[in-house]
């Protein structure tokens, strides 16, 4: 992992092991929720940026980007990160291929928590355009989703996985 990437990792993980005595579990339902919203919380802050002229469009593209694949890499168990503890589920083989049928993405197993992440920035961009309760609501329900997801369960509203991908 390339030191941006670990910074940013770092900067993830950073207020978890206070709640997590020092490790971060990734079959912990609380780590995962938390390493989901920072990387929501930081899409929405790189959004922000973009919408007030502080930031390039492709700038903060590439920021979320460097978020997805150090992401991708921490949940495929790749990272390095001593205080991160993961699980046989924790592979491309297991969860990249969950990935794959669950939400149908057309990528290789190794990059599937990348490309779900950057799909569900997608959805968030299209969440800004809502009014303040709707939107709120709908960056929970993705939250969520997204969380489930990485935990190996397909998101139970409706029977339906609300991270479009748009295919």
């Amino acid at each position: 992992m390339d030191p941006k990437s670990s910074n940013i990792i770092a900067a993830l993980l950073e207020p978890l092991p206070v709640l997590t005595k020092g490790s971060n579990d990734l079959a912990d339902e609380a780590v995962v929720r938390l390493l989901v919203r920072g990387f929501i919380d930081q899409s929405l802050a790189a959004f922000q940026e973009v919408l007030h002229g502080r930031v390039g469009e492709d700038e903060a593209i590439d920021g979320i980007n460097r978020q997805a694949t150090a992401l991708n890499s921490v949940f495929l168990g790749t990272s390095g990160l001593t205080s991160v503890v993961t699980h046989p589920w924790n592979t491309p083989e297991q969860l990249g291929a969950f990935l794959q049928d669950t939400v149908a993405l057309e990528f290789p197993e190794d990059d599937c928590v990348r490309a779900m992440l950057i799909h569900l920035a997608t959805q968030l961009m299209h969440a800004l355009r809502l009014p303040d309760e709707d939107r709120n609501e709908e960056v929970e329900a993705l939250t969520l989703d997204a969380a489930d997801l990485l935990l190996g369960r397909a998101p139970q509203d409706d029977d339906e996985i609300d991270i479009d991908i748009g295919v």
